[in-house]
C-alpha cells in the first residue's frame, strides 16, 4: 500500500474511488439479499388432472368399396392416328432440354395423372416417373429424351413408350407407341 499525503489531488482521487467501490458493493449486497429470500415453491397454476377415458371398442370394418376400373381402352383408328401425328410433327415448335424439367399433368384416353422429369441421366436419356396413372403404358414411363423437336418418353429399359412434340409453350402432344392413343402433357 502506498501512503499519500492528504490534501493532494492524488489522495483525494483515491479516497473517492474507494468510496464509490464501497457504495457499489453495498448496493449489490442489498439487491442480492432482497432476491435471495424467495420461496422455492412454483408460483404457476397447479397441474391438470388427466381426463377420464372410456374403453376403446373394436368393430369389424365393412368390406372395401370396389375401386373404379381403369378408363376403357377404345380402339384407335391407325390411319387417323398416323395423320394426326404427322400434323403434330409439322406444327411442332423448338424446345430445349431445360424446358422439359419439372412436374407435368399427363392425359391420355380419359385418364389424368402426373409426370415428373429431371435432368439426371438415365438409360436412354433422362430420369422420369409418373404418379397416379392407371394404364400400364403410362405407369411404365421411367425416362425421357429430346431429339430435335421430338420428346420421347421411355420405359426403364430405354424402349419408347410415347413420342410427343411441343404444340405450344408448356404443352406437348403425341401418341403412345403400343396403343396409338393420343397423349399430351402440360403445365
Amino acid at each position: 500500500m502506498t501512503l499519500m499525503r492528504t490534501g493532494t489531488p492524488a489522495a483525494t482521487a483515491g479516497i473517492r474511488s474507494a468510496g464509490f467501490r464501497a457504495a457499489g458493493l453495498v448496493m449489490v449486497l442489498g439487491l442480492a439479499a432482497c432476491g435471495g429470500f424467495r420461496s422455492a415453491a412454483p408460483s404457476g397454476p397447479a397441474p391438470l388432472q388427466p381426463a377420464p377415458t372410456t374403453p376403446v371398442q373394436t368393430l369389424d370394418l365393412p368390406p372395401p368399396a370396389e375401386s373404379l376400373p381403369p378408363p376403357a381402352e377404345t380402339p384407335v383408328d391407325q390411319a387417323a392416328a398416323a395423320a394426326e401425328m404427322q400434323q403434330t410433327q409439322q406444327a411442332a415448335i423448338e424446345v430445349k432440354k431445360t424446358d422439359l424439367s419439372g412436374a407435368w399433368t399427363v392425359t391420355s384416353g380419359g385418364e389424368t395423372c402426373k409426370l415428373f422429369t429431371t435432368l439426371t441421366t438415365w438409360s436412354g436419356g433422362y430420369r422420369a416417373l409418373t404418379r397416379g396413372c392407371s394404364s400400364a403404358e403410362l405407369q411404365a414411363i421411367g425416362a425421357w429424351d429430346l431429339s430435335g423437336k421430338e420428346v420421347t418418353l421411355k420405359d426403364a429399359s430405354g424402349s419408347p413408350v410415347a413420342r410427343l412434340y411441343a404444340t405450344a409453350p408448356l404443352r406437348y402432344a403425341g401418341q403412345l407407341e403400343v396403343s396409338k392413343r393420343g397423349v399430351q402433357f402440360f403445365r
